[in-house]
């Protein structure tokens, strides 16, 4: 076994997190509300330097464009002081409006971009199947006016196309899933207690 006090820690907090896979017991809780509270504690460290870097520095430094995100970010905390909370409408006017015109931007990305991925050339296997499956997911969410028999069949193959990428999607979080957990189980027998040898 080793004899680093950080591994040693380490390796408690994880067998405390799986002791959760026999029965949800103090020791859990207290591992997973440690978690929490760390997790928290760090981004808002990395919060307030990111805040530091970006905007407080470069303000100090002379580029007074800066104190325009830092005086709205602070109108945001006048929703605490009873008789003010109306002020901090207007930052959050500022953030709703960004929100928007980055939205519009994602569709762009996301839905024209998907758009222009489907119209392909078909000249293989591969570029049917896209198109296909892709036309016929669409025709199963297709519900303006009644389904002839054409389109019926063609959503009836869609379901099985949403369920197939549904299944893989869903397949590849458990290979995700199981991923992390062999990395945990070779840190537990390779730099905790060398079961197995590196």
């Amino acid at each position: 076994m080793t004899t680093d006090l950080n591994i040693w820690v380490a390796a408690i907090l994880t067998l405390a997190i799986y002791s959760f896979l026999v029965k949800e017991n103090a020791l859990f809780r207290s591992v997973e509300h440690l978690f929490v509270g760390v997790a928290a504690g760090y981004g808002l460290l990395r919060q307030w330097q990111a805040i530091n870097r970006i905007a407080w520095t470069p303000a100090v430094q002379g580029d007074v464009i800066m104190f325009v995100p830092i005086i709205l970010g602070l109108l945001l905390f006048t929703r605490f002081v009873k008789g003010y909370t109306w002020v901090s409408r207007w930052p959050l006017a500022f953030l709703m409006g960004l929100g928007a015109s980055l939205s519009m931007k994602a569709i762009e990305s996301d839905f024209v971009r998907q758009i222009q991925a489907t119209a392909i050339r078909l000249n293989s296997l591969d570029n049917i199947f896209i198109v296909v499956g892709t036309v016929t997911a669409l025709a199963y969410f297709y519900f303006t006016f009644r389904h002839s028999s054409v389109l019926n069949a063609g959503s009836r193959v869609g379901r099985y196309v949403l369920m197939l990428c549904f299944g893989a999607a869903f397949g590849n979080a458990v290979m995700g899933r199981i991923s992390l957990l062999i990395s945990r189980l070779q840190f537990l027998f390779t730099d905790w207690i060398y079961l197995i040898k590196t």
